[in-house]
């Protein structure tokens, strides 16, 4: 797998950001060597290390235009480990501040060329063997010539952060400075190099292995260590109480897990944590903490049974009839509810204690709360009661594929109460999901593991077609605890070309350990699903920016979306290598869809270089090795990556110092850490479009669709002509006094599609300007285009209600 990093360097699945451990005894107290800046994004994450203000990402940034001094708005942050580039002013909020910098720095001796040619740029490493005692290894990259070439590399030295490692003394003598997590090596590995590295004679070094462990969050080891050196040296039994500190942070992390595993609605995942927590490791205050998590849950279940019990009893209260006819959705009420669809009673709760709100109203709350989610507002049990034929009615519709069993769905709903658009769009988002998973699909050693489609199945299903006729084959891991009423973030991960889809699953997911049947990895803790689809042709080996490629993409995204319970505003798309390049266009021609975009050693070529004005609209973050390719990245592809450092740009540029192309596994955990940001969330629907297209296929952003391209603009991805390249560019905005105005277009015909929070009033005229041509349309309350919509595109929460279409039929 020559894009991801040999695998005998990942670090098992584990609780990392806890702050570092403070022991009061002096020994083991660490100084912070130099001082770092501490950098807040407006996201609310905060970058730390090093800082310098550059001028460009491209190769010749420090370069003065006739004596000019060049202007430096991208602020780059140095860690050691990685170098991060953004926008200062766009990215940034106030000066960094000063803080302390890494904790503790071990040296260790290694046979280091003095002179020797520096490596700058590297191919793919094959394969690494795992680091001796010596802290030696031997990495297998792919010369300039293609052939493997052998380099024995040694840790020079490591801090909590990252490690140093070099190339030894050969011939002939190479100059390599890769740097590496402290988290993708092995706490048993450093364990056996410390031992053979330091004097184990002398307490110092001892206690400077211990200290090691310690800032960097290595507990475990950090106790063997300690107890080992007491044990060896009596005389230090005083610092037999820093053990208890030591095995009281281990626990800690428990803690931590819990609440994450809590905050993504894996309560029973949480609750098997606290129940099983050590109470003898920790002091009085973590206990009473702990117990206070315990509480919580409990008081938590105990409100969703008292709400249950209360609403049983209200509907108990009404007439014979209406009882008979809520008993269905009081059934359902009563099994779905959880901690997380409590939310949705938020107006029964407040309000059914109280005197003013009668038995019919507050009963209308709960089921219409239920129904169309918090804040409905809705106190006529008449209409509540009908929407739930309604939205059953609704459900059958979207995951249907026969057109005349729609047809009679929609003579159904157009007798009931509560068939109005404005009440059916709100019974969307709350749905469950609209198809099943196909018979088969499931892996029956997998816990919420699914095949779809012919390829991803191994040949052991038929294709499946679903709605719309588009071929899907993907798989996909659904969360411990899954549950369709709620909605979780999804993944979206392109694989290499001739690998297989469950490999970038198992990166993002994790691996099912020996006699489990969950995947452990971080997706799964911090409650994602991950979708990954076969985008490419068996023998294809390089995206070929194809429309076949974007619709198979495309095609996995939608069906995923109506089997599973995705939140369609917290889609993030990536990749690695090929896969990386294929999300970076992708994203760019479909900026409407994406919470964000993460490239893992993505190239940029063909429409990428043109598609930059689309970017504003899509957080992007570029993961590479500052030594990757034939030339260093920065040299390849630093005047693209130019274009995205922009003031209306969310861009984080990050690139380990001293690497390849590899899969970067550690820095997963920075990752979620991205996507996790309250900011990082599909954009709202712009007023104004400023984009550009020049494929076909690239025709849709947001509220505007486009005919045919026209020829000077259309451009064959495999035909690429660089000399011949036009771009189209796309202006529209929505102005004041209901005004649409089309500004400039490379299609002769489009079609406008309208929801409300456009800035345009439905219930007025609606005036359309296209060049001298001037057409005035109103909605007239159809709910056909709306369900059509909803079920072609597979998005609950942002469907269109109806559209205008230029020129108008005739």
């Amino acid at each position: 797998m020559k894009h991801l990093l040999i695998t005998r360097l990942r670090l098992p699945n584990r609780v990392f950001g806890l702050a570092l451990l403070i022991v009061t005894a002096q020994l083991l107290v660490a100084t912070p060597v130099g001082a770092e800046e501490l950098v807040t994004l407006r996201s609310g994450l905060t970058l730390q290390g090093s800082t310098t203000d550059i001028p460009s990402l491209n190769q010749n940034a420090f370069e003065s235009n006739g004596g000019i001094p060049a202007i430096r708005p991208i602020l780059l942050v140095d860690d050691g480990l990685r170098r991060v580039y953004v926008h200062r002013r766009g990215m940034t909020v106030g000066a960094p501040q000063q803080i302390g910098g890494i904790l503790q720095t071990v040296e260790f001796d290694q046979p280091i060329p003095t002179a020797g040619k520096k490596v700058q740029s590297m191919g793919d490493i094959i394969r690494a063997s795992p680091f001796n005692e010596y802290g030696w290894r031997t990495v297998v990259v792919r010369g300039p010539n293609g052939l493997p070439l052998s380099i024995i590399q040694g840790i020079s030295s490591i801090n909590e952060r990252y490690a140093k490692i070099e190339a030894l003394k050969a011939k002939p003598s190479l100059i390599w400075d890769m740097r590496v997590s402290t988290k993708a090596i092995q706490p048993q590995t450093l364990q056996k190099i410390f031992r053979k590295k330091l004097d184990q004679n002398d307490p110092d070094a001892r206690l400077e292995a211990v200290r090691f462990f310690m800032a960097s969050q290595r507990y475990r080891a950090a106790e063997e260590e300690l107890t080992r050196t007491i044990r060896q040296f009596p005389e230090l039994k005083d610092m037999q109480d820093n053990l208890a500190g030591i095995i009281e942070q281990q626990a800690l992390r428990l803690v931590d897990e819990a609440q994450r595993r809590m905050e993504v609605g894996q309560t029973e995942f949480a609750r098997s944590i606290l129940e099983r927590f050590p109470m003898s490791a920790v002091g009085k205050v973590r206990r009473q903490s702990v117990r206070d998590m315990i509480d919580e849950l409990n008081q938590t279940d105990q409100q969703v049974k008292a709400i249950a019990e209360s609403l049983q009893a209200d509907i108990a209260r009404l007439p014979a009839a209406q009882q008979a006819a809520l008993q269905g959705i009081l059934n359902e009420i009563v099994a779905g509810l959880s901690p997380n669809t409590l939310a949705r009673l938020s107006d029964y709760i407040r309000l059914k204690d109280a005197d003013t709100v009668s038995l019919e109203n507050r009963t209308a709350l709960a089921v219409a709360g239920w129904l169309m989610g918090s804040g409905s507002g809705e106190q006529n049990l008449v209409i509540a009661t009908s929407l739930v034929k309604v939205r059953d009615l609704v459900h059958e519709y979207l995951g249907s594929d026969d057109a005349n069993r729609r047809q009679a769905i929609l003579k159904e709903i157009d007798g009931l109460e509560g068939s109005q658009v404005n009440y059916i769009a709100r019974l969307l988002p709350q749905l469950l999901p609209t198809l099943p998973f196909p018979e088969g699909s499931a892996d029956p050693a997998i816990e919420g593991f699914y095949r779809i489609g012919q390829e991803s199945a191994r040949g052991s299903l038929t294709f499946e077609t679903s709605i719309g006729g588009e071929g899907v084959d993907y798989v996909i891991q659904l969360p411990p605890q899954y549950d369709p009423l709620r909605e979780y973030p999804c993944i979206l991960a392109l694989p290499p070309p001739g690998l297989p889809a469950e490999a970038e699953l198992t990166w993002w997911a994790g691996e099912v350990a020996a006699g489990k049947t969950q995947r452990g990895g971080h997706a799964m803790r911090n409650g994602y699903i991950v979708v990954s689809p076969i985008w490419s042709r068996g023998t294809q080996r390089k995206y070929e920016y194809t429309r076949r490629e974007h619709r198979a993409v495309l095609a996995a995204l939608r069906d995923a979306m109506r089997r599973a319970s995705i939140d369609s505003d917290r889609v993030f798309l990536t990749g690695h290598g090929e896969g990386a390049t294929a999300a970076w266009d992708i994203a760019l021609a479909h900026p409407d869809h994406w919470a964000g975009m993460i490239s893992i050693n993505g190239e940029p070529s063909k429409t990428i270089r043109h598609y930059f004005p689309n970017a504003r609209h899509v957080p992007m973050y570029f993961l590479m090795g500052g030594s990757s390719g034939p030339t260093p990245p920065l040299i390849r592809m630093g005047a693209i990556l130019d274009d995205y450092m922009n003031v209306n740009n969310d861009a984080t540029v990050v690139m380990y110092r001293g690497r390849g192309s590899e899969d970067f596994f550690e820095e997963i955990p920075e990752l979620f850490r991205w996507m996790n940001a309250s900011t990082h969330v599909r954009q709202a629907i712009p007023d104004e479009l400023d984009v550009v297209t020049m494929r076909t296929g690239d025709q849709y952003f947001w509220w505007l669709e486009l005919g045919p391209l026209k020829p000077n603009i259309d451009i064959e991805p495999v035909l690429w002509n660089a000399d011949r390249i036009t771009t189209g560019k796309i202006e529209a905005a929505i102005r004041g006094d209901n005004l649409v105005r089309v500004a400039s277009l490379p299609s002769d015909s489009f079609r406008l599609l309208f929801r409300p929070g456009m800035g345009l009033d439905l219930n007025q005229p609606i005036e359309i300007r296209h060049g001298s041509s001037s057409s005035k349309i109103e909605f007239d309350q159809s709910i056909v285009p709306l369900l059509e919509d909803t079920r072609t595109r597979s998005d609950r929460k942002r469907p269109y209600w109806f559209s205008f279409s230029y020129p108008p039929p005739k």
